[in-house]
């Protein structure tokens, strides 16, 4: 916490503001101007000192708007007015935390307000804890789904140019105000002390509505899914941080990471654990300050049999009439007939009756009986077919 000193007359003095990451900006090198009982705090109305600065290159310049003794006292930023721990505006954290305002109140009146920050003043400057304080408090669901766990540098982005909504801007590419046309409605209608007592302020109603939208993830029919499937990973995250955030809900069977995809399975041994895991942990599951999404697997779908693919793929040749209904009907598969039998070519050599044999054909029978010096065999003859011509160049 920054120091902060009281003179005597009660107005505060301090080396640096409190603010939020995202109002600090992105540079690490930034500039200051800071002036002593420069500014009137807009909640209790006292001198206080007042810090200036350009929190980016292309970013409008900030400054403080309340004393750091309102800042403590709500625990918010001195710029934007949100909560410091959990980035929503004050009431949206006071309405997801049940906080009575009997307890934790500060009071509207100029007079009230100005003793009740004299009271806290010299515990702040002490640097002492006291019961007002949340910088302590848990979140519970709400906050966990609504809160953002990384800056929002958009929200530095410079004004609206009033110039260019007239069309009388001639500053072009190198005015150094937005030239789009002002959002009208009743977010833009925001009032700083509604801000930070926690009433009327749109922005908070509209993230209560979002809140309420949210919904469990209903279990899956199939009792046989025990996975759940958990998304938005990055480069960080390794498998002992999800393992670390899982086991506590059942006993584990596997997880599987896929980094380069972005995404990971987890199985539990038991049903059981599967939904505890999903009760706790849907629409809050962060990990090493990167908000993931978790949702139920999917069961796997067995992949088609290729015998039933084949004989489908048949079944549509056949019926597109490429093979005859009635090769269809005898066999299952269809092979196509033989070739009808060509011309075979006889050689000379193959001729046995150039070898001196006799050959006698018996009738009603296809064999042939050969006489070659003297002896008889009993063999198999093809008809006697003519020869054909030799080749071109053959010689006998």
């Amino acid at each position: 916490m920054a120091h902060t000193n009281h003179g005597a007359d009660g107005w505060e003095r301090s080396d640096f503001p409190i603010t939020c990451e995202s109002c600090f900006g992105d540079n690490p090198y930034v500039r200051m101007t800071r002036a002593d009982y420069d500014k009137e705090c807009k909640i209790c109305r006292r001198p206080f000192t007042a810090f200036r600065w350009r929190p980016g290159r292309n970013a409008r310049f900030k400054k403080t708007e309340i004393c750091q003794t309102c800042c403590n006292l709500k625990n918010v930023c001195q710029v934007c007015l949100l909560d410091l721990e959990f980035g929503l505006p004050v009431q949206v954290r006071d309405t997801a935390l049940n906080i009575t305002t009997a307890h934790y109140s500060i009071p509207k009146s100029h007079v009230n307000t100005e003793y009740l920050a004299g009271e806290h003043d010299p515990k702040i400057g002490a640097g002492l804890d006291y019961e007002s304080s949340f910088g302590k408090m848990l979140p519970n669901d709400t906050i966990s789904n609504l809160q953002r766990t990384t800056p929002y540098y958009k929200r530095n982005r410079p004004r609206v140019c009033s110039f260019y909504t007239i069309g009388q801007c001639k500053r072009g590419a190198e005015c150094s105000y937005r030239h789009e046309m002002p959002e009208t409605g009743e977010l833009s209608q925001q009032n700083i002390k509604d801000r930070y007592y926690g009433v009327n302020d749109p922005v908070a109603m509209k993230l209560l509505e979002k809140a309420g939208e949210m919904g469990t993830l209903e279990p899956p029919e199939d009792e046989s899914i025990k996975t759940l499937f958990v998304s938005g990973l990055n480069s960080r995250i390794l498998e002992q941080d999800i393992h670390d955030k899982f086991y506590a809900y059942g006993e584990i069977e596997s997880i599987r990471v896929l980094a380069e995809k972005g995404y990971a399975f987890v199985t539990y041994t038991t049903r059981e654990g599967a939904e505890k895991a999903i009760q706790e942990l849907s629409n809050r599951l962060v990990v090493n300050g990167q908000k993931l999404k978790l949702t139920w697997g999917r069961p796997k779908v067995p992949k088609p049999d290729q015998s039933g693919s084949n004989q489908q793929q048949q079944g549509s040749v056949a019926h597109s009439g490429l093979i005859p209904r009635a090769a269809i009907s005898q066999q299952q598969y269809y092979t196509p007939p033989p070739p009808p039998n060509q011309y075979r070519l006889y050689y000379p050599s193959m001729d046995p009756q150039r070898m001196g044999a006799v050959i006698s054909t018996q009738e009603g029978g296809g064999s042939s009986t050969s006489e070659i010096n003297g002896a008889s065999s009993s063999y198999p003859m093809p008809p006697h077919q003519p020869y054909p011509p030799p080749p071109y160049g053959y010689m006998t």
